[in-house]
């Protein structure tokens, strides 16, 4: 099995249309996902450690404390690769059908794979004492148009009757919440195996940026799926729905 690509990046930066677009160019990134191409058991996984040690992908200051010392790393490792190991395929987004047997019987010979989930930007150097060759694609997205967008849906839940998630209202407070996940991931640059795209240079040109991707993630790239990924991709102007 290869290393995985983990895609990361803070909430509401463009991490979901690049997984979508990695995906058409052939990243394997599971198969029972959200709409935003997100396992909810991974999620789930990420949300229940984080409530451990008192903290949520919202409020990530204690957590992000706790990795700062071996003890909290090593749980946390510990606590990620004994789930793995009991539930690697649930975990990854593959059902036990004869489809997601296949799906998981193409890993064993080598299919790239990966997966999104921006939560993983806070856990990565768990993932990776995991995965050390694992492929980093770091998805950074200008921190006041992120925010707004993470305010924006917020406000959205709320109106359709949600309760309140602390501090999401307060665009100063997401803007905040940005930068903490844009450092989160770059303290990951000095690898030789990361790679940061900024969305709106994405946006800007889809083809000559996800041929530049598709070339690190060691994709096969045909004219055709480049086209496709490339389409995918909306440009600027328009209000983007993805994460």
């Amino acid at each position: 099995m290869r290393p995985p690509v983990l895609i990361i990046g803070a909430h509401r930066s463009g991490t979901s249309a690049t997984a979508w677009a990695l995906e058409i160019l052939g990243l394997q990134i599971g198969q029972r996902l959200d709409s935003h191409r997100e396992s909810k058991v991974l999620q789930q996984l990420h949300d229940e450690y984080l409530r451990r040690v008192g903290a949520t992908w919202h409020t990530p200051r204690p957590f992000l404390e706790r990795m700062q010392t071996r003890e909290g790393r090593l749980d946390c490792t510990e606590y990620l690769r004994s789930n793995l190991n009991a539930h690697f395929g649930k975990t990854f987004g593959y059902r036990s059908n004869p489809t997601g047997l296949w799906l998981r019987s193409r890993l064993k010979f080598g299919a790239p794979w990966g997966w999104k989930e921006p939560r993983t930007t806070l856990f990565a150097p768990a993932w990776l004492a995991i995965f050390p060759d694992a492929k980093i694609v770091h998805v950074a997205r200008e921190s006041l148009a992120a925010a707004e967008s993470i305010r924006e849906r917020e406000l959205r839940f709320q109106a359709a009757g949600d309760p309140p998630t602390p501090n999401l209202g307060d665009l100063t407070y997401c803007r905040g919440l940005v930068e903490v996940y844009l450092r989160a991931g770059e303290q990951l640059a000095n690898s030789s195996n990361y790679r940061r795209l900024q969305f709106e240079e994405l946006q800007a040109n889809p083809p000559a940026m996800l041929e530049q991707l598709a070339n690190f993630c060691q994709l096969r790239v045909t004219t055709g799926n480049l086209a496709s990924a490339a389409a995918s991709i909306r440009p600027a102007r328009v209000r983007s729905t993805f994460s």
